[in-house]
Order: C-alpha cells, then structure tokens, then sequence
C-alpha cells in the first residue's frame, strides 16, 4: 500500500504491510453494541509503550474526534453502534472477552513506532478470538494533522481505512475508496465503500418503535415503558439517519408543581450519536432542550419542574448535528417524581436471560433458528445466557441455510462476559442427538470456540454451553454465544510437533522467531489415564516466562496468542503433579497470525493447512521450530 513519493522527503509511506494472508469478511459477534477505547499512555502493545500523547501533539486538536468520526463513518450506514469506553490500560492483546471486556473497549486505539514506510495497522473480527482483533496502531515516527495538507498525514482519512480493516473490509482497488492501499486524503466512503459494508451488516435497519408509520411526529409518539421503579419510565431508540427525529410520551401525577422531572438520554458507551433533545407540554410549548455536539461526552441531561395538576409531555430526539455524528442507538430515563434511586449506567450489553434449568436438555434447546434468510453476513444465531449453578446446561437449536454453493462450516464461539468470566465448554450434536467432531480455535480463560466442517446444508444442530470444569473455579457466570454459518476457508493451525514425557523427566526444544509476529499456540495433552496434566512454558532469551500453558488428557486443547518479538526462544514441557503416570503425549499446534508492521492483521486460515516439520527454516511463516522430537501431529485435533 505505497502512497505517491512525497517532496518533503517522507518517501513511500504505506498505510499498513499484509505480508500474511488475512481473512476479511467476518462480521464482529455483536455488532450492534461495539466499543472504543483510548489506551492510557505507556500501556503495553507490540511495539512498545503507546504513547498517544506523541500523536496528539503531532496531530493537534481534536485528534480523538477525528478518529471517531472514521469508525462512525462506517457505523452510520450499516448496522453498528460503536461507543467509547474507559481503557484501564492493560496489555494489548490481554486474555479476556471477545466483545463487553469490562477493563477496556472492543476496539483498542493506540501508538508507537512502527517502521518507517507503515502509517497504521489494524485487525478485522477473527474466529480465534484474541482481543488484537479491532485494535488500532497509529505509527508515531510519522507526522500526523487533523485535515492535513502536504507534508503530513491527516488522521481522519488513516483512521478510516484502519477503521474499514477493523469491520472486516480488505483493500479495494477502485478509485476513491477508503480502502485503496494508496494513501490519500479522504472526505468519506464512497459508493463501494458503503455497498461492501452493508453486505457484512445489512443496510441499517430502523429501530422498533418506527413500527408501520414510524414515530418521527409528535401525533406517532411511542409511550415510554415503566421500568419497575415508581415514577421512573424508560426507552430505547435509534436514529437511523441524519434526518431521522424520534417522538415520546409520558404523562405525570398531580403534585402541585412541588416537584421536577429529570430526563436523561444516554448514548455514552452505546453508541457515537450527539444528540438534541426537547421536552414539549401538552400546549406544545417547549420546557426543555439541551444538547451534545461531543461524541467522547455525549449523554444529555435535563430538568423541569412538573405541572401544577400533572400533564402529558412530549419528547423529541434527534441528531444535535447534520453529519455522522447525528445517528446512533440511545436510551431514555425519565423520572417522575424526586427519586432517591441513583440512576443507573445502562451497559452497552443486554442483559442475559436466565432459564431456570428449562433448556438444559436437547429435547427442551431454546430455538435459534433465523425463521428468513439473512440479507448479509451477520452472525446467524446469538444470544446471552447464564450458567447458574454447577450441574446448568444450556442447549440451543440452529438450522443451516438450505441449498448455497460450495462446503459449509459451522462456527461457534462462547465466552464470559462477567468481569470474573465464566470459563465455558460447547458441545455439537446433530439432529439426531449424536455428537458431531469439532476443531477448537481457542480456549483461553473466558473464551471457547469451535469450528465444524462439513454441515448438510438445511440441517439441524444442537449446541450445548456448560462450565468447562464443573467442579473447578470459574463455573457459573453470564456468557454470550454467536453461532454462525458460512463458507469461510476452514482455520487450521500448522502441526509444530509432537512427543511424550512422564513424570521423571522434562524436555526442552527451541523457537527461534525470524519475523516479529503475533501467534497463536495451542497444546493438547493425551494419556492413559484422564487427567494427567502436561506444562508449557515459553521463554525468551532472557530467561523471562512469555507464557505458561498446562493441558489436561481428556479435555479439549488449551491455546493462548502472544507477540513475539523476532530471536530465540525456549519451549521447556514437564509432567504437571508427582504420582508415577504413563507416559503423555503432547502436541503442539501454532498460527501465525500477523507480521511484524501489522501486529493486528489477523490470520484464520492457512492455504492448504500446511503443516510444519519440526526442524524447519521457516519459509514464509517467520519461525523455525527445533525439537527433540522428530514427530508432528497428525493432523488436526478434533474433538467431540
């Protein structure tokens, strides 16, 4: 992606490097409630400590408002909702959930030095599930400007490649696309831009209370709903264009005008929307407006007092601007009378649904089944759910599409969304009840994923969500689960090798890492005897732990991404406990998942499914591995 030679001597400045193949097109789990983040100065990513200060001092004002501006460039024509959150400044790419992490956004935004020809990198949605997907990499070794002219690089235009990256969209060689790899200044989307968006997420659909009619006139005005506490009434909304206006009614109790109603419309952490909201009484006369023209502050707050005998109000929201900003999700308090209730924070996530025990059996699945074919890519399944004690299974029933063209794979991933997540097991049975063979792409503390090769097109499929160790830590919890259908190429890992140890004894191989990269390692342990533990412990040339794995016989492979820096490594394996044991087999799996320039530029296939011997140069995969095993796995691990 290299931009016209500059005079000022820059040179050729790419947007971002993809010498690894990357899976484009994956939809994000939830799109309809993303969020961002900005990464405190000195949190860890791949390139050292982010230093956004540098980029704001480079790019002047409003540089934050100018990268949001990108992402809702995107989100306003297709069906996302992206909203900033607070970033705690834990590592990038730390273990945790795939989407509604509590310590920081889906979407990460930080800076460091990449190498000199590299403006940014980002990362599509990816089915292994590592929180470096969605995150962003402004390049501070170059000079960056809100509406730059020659000389610098404007951030909007970077960020809104970056951003089209981050929504799963490759490069486009078509002139004016935001996704040209040439880097040139940018307005906005164009035509194409928005075609190949709308077909991962559908063209963006208008909230519920439009209904027939819509309720964008105050005669059509959607009643808010109570919300369980007295006097408090509540509702949920869209705006899903710039002319988009929304209309509710509320209606008061007789309290002498002693007291005063307060509204509050939250679009923080929801959505990027800056809103204008009126308050309207029964003679039309407006009572109250306010409004935010900030999408890093952009909840509204209002108070009136009451009438003197109580009344019928109006609301009216729209956008407060014209352009991007004025679409968004929001939602509406509204409290009646002086209550001492604080208001809640509404999260980003809705609330999951708690079954009491009534799905745990195939025969009693809660049906997830599309009941029309999808117009675009979204997932076709989701849902939040609770495992609630020790012995809860929850079951779910899909159908693949019927007909379609070429071999169709079923993708499922579940992961905690509490702030101590659920550690959570899927399983697969036909429609039959048998159980079905799955590969596992990831499972890592809160997350699991699977994939399913060869589905019957029009059939049915039973998931089943449970605690991975109903008896260990972590068993209960809140989760979210996304089943999707498609005909993606199938994710393999590279078979690494392959050996045995016991007890008595431990091994040691070597890794060296000839490109800087982020991989995905994945362990799995076999014995006799269920139970027995094999560890994995990688180690840099220093001496210092990378990262420790421990696989259990007879359970499902463990997996954990990590960016390596280019040297040599140490792989040491040793049997976990003291009782005399059989032998254990290990093998180990690895993905590379990005190069050096693009630390976020997610891989989910591998053409082929290659697999790698155990001494090797490496090839085109930036690694080598040395062992004293001379076996691979054969082929990959499935599981049932």
């Amino acid at each position: 992606m290299k931009s016209p030679r500059r005079p000022f001597g820059i040179g050729f400045v790419q947007l971002e490097d993809r010498a690894v193949p990357t899976a484009f097109g994956i939809p994000w789990a939830d799109p309809g409630h993303l969020t961002v983040s900005f990464a405190p100065d000195g949190t860890t990513t791949p390139r050292g400590p982010s230093d956004l200060a540098a980029l704001s001092t480079s790019a002047g004002a409003d540089w934050e408002r100018e990268v949001l501006r990108a992402f809702q460039s995107w989100a306003s024509v297709t069906n996302v909702n992206i909203g900033v959150v607070a970033d705690g400044g834990q590592p990038i790419g730390s273990a945790g959930a795939v989407q509604g992490d509590p310590r920081f956004g889906d979407v990460r935004i930080a800076a460091a030095g990449l190498t000199p020809n590299a403006l940014a990198s980002a990362s599509p949605f990816s089915w292994t599930g590592t929180t470096f997907a969605g995150d962003v990499l402004f390049n501070t070794n170059v000079p960056f400007r809100v509406n730059a002219d020659t000389g610098t690089y404007d951030v909007f235009s970077v960020a809104l490649h970056e951003a089209g990256h981050v929504f799963g969209l490759d490069h486009s060689a078509l002139p004016g696309s935001a996704m040209n790899e040439s880097y040139a200044k940018r307005v906005g989307l164009s035509d194409a831009d928005r075609a190949a968006v709308q077909q991962i997420y559908g063209v963006r659909t208008p909230d519920a209370n439009e209904g027939a009619l819509g309720n964008d006139t105050a005669a059509r005005a959607t009643a808010l709903k109570a919300s369980g506490l007295v006097g408090r009434v509540v509702g949920d909304g869209d705006l899903t264009t710039t002319t988009d206006v929304d209309y509710y009614k509320f209606s008061t109790l007789p309290t002498l005008g002693l007291t005063s109603i307060t509204l509050h419309l939250q679009a923080q952490g929801l959505s990027l929307l800056t809103p204008r909201v009126t308050v309207y009484n029964s003679a039309g006369q407006i009572v109250a407006q306010a409004q935010s023209t900030d999408p890093l502050n952009n909840d509204v707050a209002l108070k009136f007092t009451n009438a003197l005998f109580g009344g019928n109000f109006t609301v009216k929201v729209e956008g407060a601007t014209d352009d991007v900003f004025g679409i968004g999700a929001y939602h509406l308090t509204v409290d009646t009378l002086n209550l001492t209730t604080p208001l809640p924070l509404l999260n980003s996530l809705l609330a999951p649904v708690t079954d009491g025990h009534l799905n745990d059996l195939l025969s009693t699945a809660t049906d997830l089944t599309a009941l029309a074919p999808k117009a675009d890519n979204r997932f076709d399944a989701t849902y939040r759910g609770v495992i609630e004690d020790r012995r809860d299974t929850d079951a779910y029933k899909v159908r693949a599409p019927a007909g379609g063209s070429g071999p169709i794979q079923l993708n499922v991933m579940v992961w905690g969304t509490d702030a101590s997540p659920l550690a959570p097991r899927v399983k697969v049975n036909d429609s039959a009840g048998k159980p079905v063979a799955f590969r596992v792409l990831a499972n890592e503390g809160g997350l699991f994923s699977v994939e399913v090769d060869g589905v019957l097109p029009g059939a049915t499929y039973y998931i089943s969500v449970s605690a991975r160790d109903p008896k260990g830590d972590n068993a209960t919890g809140s989760y979210f689960l996304g089943a999707d259908f498609n005909t993606f190429d199938p994710t393999t890992f590279d078979g690494l090798t392959s050996g045995t140890i016991d007890s008595s004894a431990s091994q040691t191989d070597s890794l060296h890492v000839s490109d800087a990269s982020v991989f995905q390692f994945a362990l799995a342990a076999s014995s006799a005897r269920a139970g027995d533990e094999i560890r994995m412990i990688l180690e840099d040339n220093a001496g210092r732990v990378v990262f420790s794995l421990d696989a259990t016989a007879g359970q499902p492979l463990v997996t954990t991404a990590a960016y390596l820096a280019a040297g040599n490594y140490t792989v040491r394996y040793s049997y976990i406990g003291s009782s005399p044991t059989p032998a254990v087999r290990y093998d180990l799996y690895l993905i590379r998942l990005s190069d050096d320039i693009g630390p976020y530029a997610t891989q989910t296939t591998k053409p082929g499914g290659r697999v790698m011997p155990p001494t090797t140069s490496g090839g085109g995969n930036g690694y080598s591995y040395n062992g004293s095993s001379s076996a691979n796995p054969n082929g990959q691990v499935y599981y049932f």
